[in-house]
């Protein structure tokens, strides 16, 4: 899966944290002292593992009461996925310190951590979607867009610039989580119907308290998005010292060319659900929202495993052109290509689901064994140290 320049790179990487709100530094002292009731035996990658493995139950769960983002829950539901989400961004906090408790840092451990942040920032999406009720409309899959389109951003920024930077020092990752909690907590306490209440005292138009927070969530991530767009194109050319700059290929033009597949998959997700398949949309929401997410989470790890790699970033045509087949079964018939769909529109797009996560697994898996095997090391194990034979006499 990855070619020696690119496991040397990933070898010899080091990495350079972005600021910190004042959130995170409040409850680093709470993370400092609940990683010592981790067993020292744990692996980071475990915990990491943990967290995530949370996560995706407790979505699994909302999403089987709700399965439209229309249907009320059940009240415990909606307390699992507020406990679901924030034990896994304690999880989440936990596994670098315990690396370096156990001493088993490894450039494995942030791609690991990364690799499970895309994916759950897609489940955090689809989850609070489903508590305020949002509905199979076009709403959610702005958000679910600006979210993960802004996470691929930070990881195009620590490309082009070494510097992760996931907020902007007042806002950020930590601050969104546990607004997402309050969300689900709110509907625990005060009823389903909370986040479906008009807000009436406005003058002109009547929204909802869920438009109002998906349209605030969307304005935020465009907020934050422009900042990692302007870091990188003002960045100075040798932002990235040359020892750190591998065989990646920086420039503003590539770095442009760079968000090219992520628009593109912007594009074809919209044309997708807002076109003939709008029924099947609103039938089946997460047939289709999940391989979207997926599409951009798949992007985003292509992104972490190329910076970590010190390789150029290709543009992963093999997601994209299958998804344009898609949508050409899709519009056949409406612009005259097609006498009728290829095949029925609903088997596609399942086809495409199935397709999607093969090869987003079919990655990551041939990634992880791979850089494993360079380094010498285990996923979900802490490898023992050997002592060397002059320490033993």
């Amino acid at each position: 899966m990855l070619e020696k320049k690119a496991l040397e790179g990933i070898a010899a990487y080091k990495y350079k944290a972005g600021s910190y709100t004042y959130l995170d530094n409040v409850l680093n002292h709470f993370w400092t002292y609940s990683v010592q009731f981790l067993p020292i035996w744990m692996a980071p990658n475990l915990v990491t593992m943990i967290g995530t493995g949370v996560m995706m139950f407790t979505t699994v769960v909302q999403l089987y009461y709700a399965p439209h983002f229309a249907e009320t829950c059940p009240t415990w539901v909606y307390i699992l996925s507020a406990l679901g989400l924030f034990f896994y961004q304690t999880m989440d906090a936990l596994d670098g310190k315990q690396a370096r408790r156990t001493g088993a840092s490894s450039p494995l451990g942030q791609l690991f951590d990364h690799g499970c942040d895309a994916l759950c920032t897609v489940l955090n999406v689809l989850s609070a979607a489903a508590t305020c009720q949002a509905g199979p409309g076009l709403l959610v899959h702005i958000a679910l867009s600006s979210v993960s389109i802004t996470f691929y951003l930070a990881q195009w920024e620590e490309y082009h610039t070494g510097v992760m930077s996931c907020g902007n020092g007042f806002f950020g990752v930590t601050e969104g989580q546990l607004v997402l909690v309050a969300v689900h907590l709110a509907a625990a306490f005060f009823g389903a119907g909370f986040w479906t209440t008009e807000l009436s005292f406005l003058p002109v138009v009547s929204v909802t308290m869920t438009e109002v927070l998906l349209c605030t969530l969307v304005a935020s991530n465009v907020l934050l998005a422009y900042g990692n767009v302007s870091n990188v194109l003002w960045a100075a050319a040798d932002t990235i010292p040359r020892e750190e700059l591998g065989n990646k290929h920086i420039s503003k033009p590539i770095a442009l060319f760079q968000l090219i597949p992520i628009a593109i998959l912007l594009v074809l997700g919209s044309l997708w659900i807002c076109g003939p398949d709008a029924d099947n949309y609103k039938n089946y929401p997460v047939l289709f929202l999940f391989p979207i997410g997926i599409g951009y989470v798949f992007l985003s790890t292509r992104m972490i495993v190329s910076h970590m790699c010190k390789v150029p970033f290709t543009p992963q045509l093999r997601v994209i052109i299958p998804f344009g087949f898609v949508i050409l079964n899709a519009y056949g018939t409406a612009v005259g290509i097609l006498s009728k769909p290829l095949i029925p529109t609903i088997v596609s797009s399942t086809l495409y689901v199935i397709f999607i996560v093969l090869v987003y697994l079919q990655f990551v898996f041939g990634v992880v064994k791979d850089i494993c095997d360079f380094l010498n090391i285990f996923l979900f194990k802490i490898k023992p140290v050997v002592a060397s034979a002059d320490k033993l006499k």
